[in-house]
């Protein structure tokens, strides 16, 4: 069992897919092992609804999974949607479940893409409002 670290002074907040405004944004403090653990805390405190758990985030606010998260732009280019994270403004190469958050101040969940382009992915855990895909934001 991992050692608890308290948690003082620690902002989260979640960007959705159109706005850079967060759909929820709050301080916590506590005793939480890694970023997962306070993630799953903060959604079930403003009882939102989610799929995932504390190794991460499938749907938040009812954003689409699996296939309804992809966007084909062409034959050679797409955009594959998900949740991701950044802390401290550093987007880490881990697993929530697996970051851990002492020295931590800003936890930031971001609805996401990754870009594929011509046989490549490209980029990863690119914020989505930056490009505001008309599937999702009508």
């Amino acid at each position: 069992m991992s050692a608890l670290f308290l948690v003082a002074a620690l902002s989260i907040e979640f960007i959705g897919p159109c706005s850079v405004k967060p759909l929820l944004q709050s301080n916590v403090s506590g005793e939480f092992p890694h970023v997962g653990a306070v993630t799953v805390s903060t959604l079930d405190r403003f009882e939102v609804d989610y799929a995932g758990n504390e190794a991460g985030l499938n749907s938040v606010f009812g954003t689409p999974t699996g296939m309804q998260a992809m966007e084909v732009i062409s034959d050679t280019e797409m955009r594959s949607y998900g949740w991701c994270f950044d802390v401290d403004g550093r987007l880490p190469e881990e697993f929530p479940d697996h970051v851990s958050l002492q020295g931590v101040r800003h936890v930031r969940w971001f609805f996401g893409f990754a870009h594929y382009l011509n046989g490549q992915w490209v980029s990863q855990c690119e914020p989505a409002y930056k490009v505001k895909p008309a599937f999702l934001c009508q």
